[in-house]
């Protein structure tokens, strides 16, 4: 069985087994590790953010200072679907952005995206990341039919993956 999905090859075939609380506390791992170059990073877990359409809660919220004052605001959502996330949830989480006068959004899906969601993420500039199982990096040219790595390969228990749409030129 391949663990990619064959209607859209860039998505895992199933979603990674992982808690909501696990998934969650992950993604927000991942984004407070990343502050070495930033001023004043912080990260927090199920925050609420209030904007003219009313009070909206976040599965994690980052917020940093970069050139000595530049305050930053980034709005994540995590999606542990079992289908890759639709553009309507991409859509929803811009018009949170624009509400909260947020800098920056990011979303996390444990089954992929479909196209139209990376589509319009990529019009938006809206970060789009499938969370997967460490040992989906794995892969081999080998004829043998082992789909795991083996027992001496190091993975990660999770990973994240950029994943974005990509426009071909045809001449």
């Amino acid at each position: 069985m391949s663990k990619f999905n064959p209607s859209s090859p860039w998505n895992p075939a199933s979603p990674v087994d992982v808690t909501p609380q696990e998934y969650e506390k992950q993604v927000a791992n991942w984004l407070a590790s990343a502050h070495e170059s930033l001023e004043q990073f912080t990260v927090n877990n199920l925050v609420h953010l209030s904007g003219a359409g009313g009070e909206y809660e976040f599965d994690a919220i980052a917020k940093f200072t970069a050139f000595k004052g530049a305050s930053f605001t980034v709005l994540i959502e995590c999606k542990r679907y079992s289908r890759p996330v639709e553009r309507d949830h991409v859509m929803t989480l811009w018009a949170k952005l624009q509400d909260t006068s947020a800098q920056k959004a990011m979303i996390f899906a444990t089954c992929g995206f479909q196209s139209g969601a990376l589509e319009f993420a990529k019009s938006k500039n809206i970060a789009t990341i499938t969370f997967i199982a460490g040992d989906f990096l794995y892969e081999t040219k080998s004829q043998e039919p082992s789909n795991a790595p083996p027992a001496w390969a190091s993975f990660p228990k999770f990973a994240g993956i950029y994943v974005q749409q990509i426009d071909y030129i045809v001449n």
